[in-house]
């Protein structure tokens, strides 16, 4: 049976691939290689890339901000050689693709409300902060809204509302790569001063 490849790298990575290079470990010719990876999360097994011509492959697929390790075995006439040893990384982060869950609001006096939220189930990698926009021209685009941004916070104030008017007020959250969707419109009403 062949040799196990050695040399195992990870060359480069983007938040859903992850590319690798290794060097084939044998003195003879090989058929091809066979990669297997998995999440490191995850209970289930190796996923396999089978019939790899080369010693540079990129896998792509996968899960932003996620933690994965890699393993390559040869493979000649006679069969499938023993693994490698494994190489991890995690894969970089991508801004949220949902937007904050559970979004409430009331308000603490005629001008101020409390703002609150739970963080979004896909955040795609370390969550610095929540944006609040708030309005009360609710059909103007988010663009026009003002803002109040929050660190890794799930609970804000907003001062300074006008008394008895209704509000429409978004979340989003953000990581250092962008910004996530915003949440659906919560409408609240101030209280009359």
């Amino acid at each position: 049976l062949p040799r196990p490849p050695t040399s195992l790298i990870v060359t480069e990575t983007t938040a859903t691939s992850v590319t690798l290079t290794w060097d084939s470990g044998n003195p003879e010719p090989v058929s091809y290689y066979v990669i297997q990876y998995r999440a490191k999360i995850s209970d289930n097994g190796f996923q396999e890339v089978d019939g790899v011509a080369s010693t540079r492959y990129s896998i792509g697929g996968l899960s932003p901000y996620s933690e994965y390790e890699f393993r390559v075995m040869a493979v000649n006439n006679i069969g499938r050689g023993p693994p490698s040893g494994t190489v991890e990384t995690r894969t970089s982060e991508q801004a949220p693709s949902s937007p904050p869950l559970r979004v409430q609001a009331r308000m603490l006096s005629a001008t101020t409300m409390l703002v609150q939220w739970e963080p979004p189930e896909e955040p795609n990698g370390q969550i610095r902060g929540y944006r609040v926009y708030y309005t009360p021209d609710m059909h103007f685009p988010l663009s026009t809204w003002q803002k109040h941004n929050t660190e890794d916070s799930s609970l804000t104030t907003i001062s300074g509302l006008v008394p008895d008017i209704t509000y429409g007020l978004r979340v989003l959250a953000f990581t250092s790569v962008g910004d996530g969707p915003p949440s659906d419109i919560l409408q609240v009403k101030t209280q009359q001063g």
